[in-house]
């Protein structure tokens, strides 16, 4: 029922007849004492009051109702402060994780930042190193190109050789040639000679037999004797020109070029000290025989002959290191390294006796110096 529903009008009772009636403490009471007194006054009102009933009953109705209904608001108002209540807890609490987030994002953010600064410098490192390896390339390649260029001087200092031997044995042929020829007209003038020397004895009796005086006979007998001496002499001396000679052309038919290489590769670090020979190899490798010590660091030479050797160093740290070749008690080349991650590198040509040492030796090292497994170095026979 609608509470907000206008109620009908009632008629107003006279008050003097309704006073009295009006101290009673129930509706139902006082329902009954006006329908008694409007029977009794107004038959024609009971309908009015059969309505008025009726109105009063909608409205205890409307009241119970009411009731229930305050009370469910005050229920639900309750239950909502209490939601209300949880719900500033728990937004209190989603706040402070909200500001815990935030810290901890901005901690991560920092962290990132921290982390990218690294990055930036780990990327310019890498790039300084990239340049420090190009440039060390670079030396490299130029290094092995006038590498290469020394072997071609090499080749051709070896292909010339190889033509004067040739010219050399065409000379000793034709010597050989010559002392045949001289040889056959050394007989010839022996044969000569003697077919003289009778003539000499013939014209001797014969001047003998014309009295001719023998002193003057003697005297040209010696001319001629001493003519044939120097002759004789001279023979001699160009036969054992020609057996020198020859024993040369022999030594030189009878050479045999031995190719030797040795390659050694260096122990990634090698500490170096000044005075100190190097020693310490990760890879050794020998063609053609085994004349390289290990545990001293020396090549002892097969044999006599021109030797290469090319030496290539790599630093360790930013330290200068100067390396020596020493060859039979000799330095022949130095070499020097000064700057970390970089190489220095250099060839010489020495000329050895069977026996006789080649071996790296320590001129220069600052202190804590060290090299890198990138040095090696290489020995060839020529």
């Amino acid at each position: 029922m609608d509470v907000n529903k206008p109620t009908p009008s009632l008629p107003q009772p006279d008050t003097q007849t309704t006073a009295t009636s009006l101290t009673v403490e129930s509706p139902k009471q006082l329902i009954t004492q006006v329908q008694h007194s409007a029977v009794e006054e107004h038959p024609d009102l009971e309908r009015r009051l059969s309505y008025i009933e009726t109105t009063l009953s909608s409205l205890q109705d409307t009241q119970h109702k009411s009731t229930d209904d305050i009370a469910e608001i005050k229920q639900w108002r309750d239950n909502f402060v209490t939601e209300q209540s949880d719900m500033g807890v728990n937004i209190e609490q989603l706040t402070k994780k909200q500001k815990q987030n935030f810290k901890n994002l901005r901690k991560q953010m920092s962290e990132q930042d921290n982390k990218v600064k690294e990055l930036n410098k780990e990327i310019e490192s890498l790039k300084e190193k990239e340049t420090k390896s190009n440039k060390t390339l670079e030396q490299f390649s130029r290094d092995m190109k006038e590498y290469e260029i020394n072997v071609h001087k090499i080749n051709k200092e070896m292909q010339d050789h190889a033509d004067k031997t040739d010219i050399l044995t065409q000379e000793m042929k034709r010597h050989s040639d010559t002392m045949s020829t001289l040889q056959e007209e050394i007989s010839k003038n022996l044969l000569k000679t003697s077919t003289q020397l009778e003539k000499y004895i013939l014209m001797n009796k014969l001047l003998h037999q014309r009295l001719m005086p023998i002193e003057k006979l003697i005297q040209i007998f010696n001319q001629k004797l001493e003519t044939r001496e120097k002759r004789i002499t001279k023979l001699e001396n160009i036969e054992d020109a020609i057996s020198k000679l020859s024993k040369d052309l022999n030594l030189i038919e009878s050479r045999v070029c031995n190719r030797y290489a040795c390659h050694v590769t260096l122990v990634d670090p090698t500490p170096v000290s000044d005075g100190s020979i190097i020693s310490t190899f990760d890879v050794v490798r020998e063609y053609n025989g085994q004349h390289f010590d290990q545990t001293t660091g020396k090549f002892v030479s097969p044999h006599d002959g021109l030797y290469l050797v090319c030496v290539s160093l790599n630093e360790w740290e930013d330290k200068r290191i100067i390396v020596r070749v020493v060859a039979g008690d000799v330095w022949c080349k130095y070499i020097e390294v000064k700057c970390a991650t970089t190489s220095a590198a250099g060839s010489v040509v020495v000329d050895m006796k069977k026996g006789q040492e080649i071996y790296l030796e320590v001129f220069h090292a600052d202190q804590g110096a060290a090299l890198s497994w990138l040095s090696s170095f290489t020995i060839i026979s020529l």
